[in-house]
């Protein structure tokens, strides 16, 4: 710490410049009108009957029929469809559940299986993990034969990650799985291009974790190869990622042109981080439905704020223009920006006019309490950024627990829940905004998982600009650990809060689902943004390959 005490307090880090975005002028060339939409749309109505008689309405009352109605379930959930039956869903799930026992009692199918514990979990339906131990042997571990299974041992990898504290056989069935999906993976076992490329997928990012729109687009191209697909289900989800993917140009087109004609912008200098594409793309991992398009142009705009007041305090500001800065927040008054500096004013007037933005349009809707609530999640983050900047620059050695639980509001957990909350429109109420400000375990286990997830990501870039103020290191220190050892522990650590999480939202019963959806895909977008790559930070890694599968490649009717 002594090394860093010495550091100037000005010009603290070395921060490399980010190389320009090369998808603005794309989305600006793209040719988009109402007859566009109005005919994709026309088409999807005229679908979506076919599809909900052959799966909700035909369907008997047997045991069979309620295991394929299920199956049509997962189906419509993988290939982003469910939200066009969200009602039919759950009614059906609901008095499925109720015959849980029945439903299962002489079922040995390991893939049906999972597919139902998937199905059931993600709707909030608690189905009991010990129904995995009829796939043992004697021997109490699971059978050789299952290795022949392979969808059935994808899905069941698939279902370990829906595990809570106390699914203690899912640690088991992870290595299992793991052990024998990896050769078809990588080719060591043959199968099928189309199931190995869904393995691969799912190896990185299982569908749990990952965001609604990517596994959309991925399981369509993999569900057309199936020999025993549906025509009429694929049809459907095709033209229903087209009808999103307009909506999708359209935002980014909004979002593009909005930022270039900003005044404010020209201030900013070279090394700020512009984030159009970056931000628009973490506001759909929070929603990717074509009825929250508003939502998440609101929301990337709001995240750009919190990318600004981020690059304001780690990289121009000084301790004292840091705490102006803060004050200006605190006091939320235009009129007193006159004691900031340079871009610490600029990084305000900017503020200033994004939240203008956002109260003409949620007084129009008569929702002002969202916006106050945002206002109030935003200061927070900004005394959290002033705290870790004090704690770096001043000397201050906090133990690890103290820097996770301040760190989690520095990096705009709650701030970004609340942010996706606003712009569910009436959903989004009063109530569901105060519960998160009331930091319940759920709510605070994301905000450590986001700390210790961002410091891992990028431990590597932090200690070559000599950004000390990391997870790891802080963890090392208090325990006298080498780095690999910490890193094993907080690997470990981030499993556990997955494990937690899971548990939180299945006991959350009475929480309206679409809220709760929030927090799940806040734990999805952790898992998109850090797995193997700061996607927010490198434009040319994996946020170009994610960009490219949902709007450049294409999708063929």
């Amino acid at each position: 710490m002594e090394a860093i005490r010495n550091l100037d307090q000005k010009n603290f880090f070395s921060f490399t410049e980010l190389p320009p975005s090369q998808w603005g002028d794309y989305f600006l060339r793209v040719s988009i009108t109402d007859l566009d939409f109005d005919v994709l749309e026309r088409e999807i109505e005229l679908l979506k009957p076919k599809v909900r008689e052959n799966i909700f309405i035909l369907s008997s009352s047997d045991k069979d029929a309620t295991k394929r109605k299920i199956l049509s379930i997962h189906f419509l959930e993988s290939l982003g469809l469910s939200y066009h039956f969200d009602k039919e869903i759950e009614d059906s799930l609901k008095h499925a559940f109720e015959n849980i026992e029945d439903l299962i009692a002489d079922e040995n199918d390991l893939y049906i299986i999972s597919i139902m514990f998937r199905v059931f979990r993600t709707y909030g339906h608690n189905m009991l993990s010990d129904v995995f131990n009829r796939f043992k042997g004697s021997d109490g571990k699971f059978k050789e034969t299952l290795i022949q299974d392979v969808k059935g041992m994808l899905s069941l990898y698939e279902a370990v990650h829906f595990g809570t504290t106390t699914d203690h056989i899912f640690d088991e069935a992870s290595s299992f799985t793991l052990n024998n999906l990896e050769p078809l993976a990588t080719g060591r076992r043959s199968c099928p291009p189309h199931i190995s490329k869904l393995i691969r997928n799912a190896l990185h990012i299982p569908q749990h974790r990952n965001i609604q729109a990517l596994v959309a687009r991925e399981y369509i191209s993999f569900y057309e190869h199936e020999e025993d697909h549906d025509d009429t289900l694929l049809k459907l989800a095709k033209l229903n990622f087209k009808f999103l993917q307009l909506h999708y140009f359209q935002e980014l087109k909004t979002i593009t042109m909005w930022w270039r004609e900003l005044d404010h912008t020209l201030n900013f200098p070279l090394s700020f981080r512009e984030r159009t594409v970056e931000a628009w793309f973490s506001a759909l991992t929070m929603y990717f439905e074509p009825q929250f398009s508003v939502g998440r142009t609101l929301s990337a705009k709001l995240y750009l704020v919190l990318t600004f007041l981020d690059d304001a305090c780690d990289i121009y500001g000084s301790v004292p223009e840091v705490e102006s800065l803060v004050n200006c927040l605190e006091r939320w008054d235009p009129d007193y920006m006159e004691n900031l500096q340079d871009h610490m004013k600029t990084a305000f007037k900017i503020v200033m006019y994004v939240f203008k933005e956002h109260e003409e349009i949620l007084r129009s809707q008569g929702r002002l309490f969202a916006l106050e609530k945002m206002i109030e999640e935003f200061k927070i983050v900004a005394r959290k950024n002033l705290e870790l900047l004090k704690w770096s620059r001043g000397g201050h050695d906090p133990s690890f627990d103290e820097y996770i639980e301040s760190g989690g509001a520095e990096v705009a957990t709650y701030a970004t829940i609340a942010s996706s909350i606003l712009g569910l429109g009436e959903i989004g109420s009063k109530e569901a905004f105060e519960w998160l400000i009331s930091r319940p375990k759920l709510v605070r286990t994301l905000g450590a998982q986001t700390r210790l997830l961002d410091d891992i990501a990028d431990y590597e870039d932090d200690m070559e600009k000599g950004y000390i103020a990391n997870a790891l290191n802080y963890y090392m220190k208090e325990h006298g650990l080498t780095k690999d050892e910490a890193s094993r522990e907080l690997e470990k650590m981030n499993e556990d809060m997955n494990k937690i999480i899971n548990e939180e939202c299945l006991q959350l019963t009475t929480m309206p689902r679409r809220v709760l959806m929030q927090y799940v895909n806040f734990r999805r977008l952790l898992d998109v943004l850090y797995t193997n790559d700061d996607v927010y930070n490198h434009r040319e890694g994996k946020l170009k390959e994610y960009i490219s599968l949902l709007l450049v490649d294409p999708i063929l009717l």
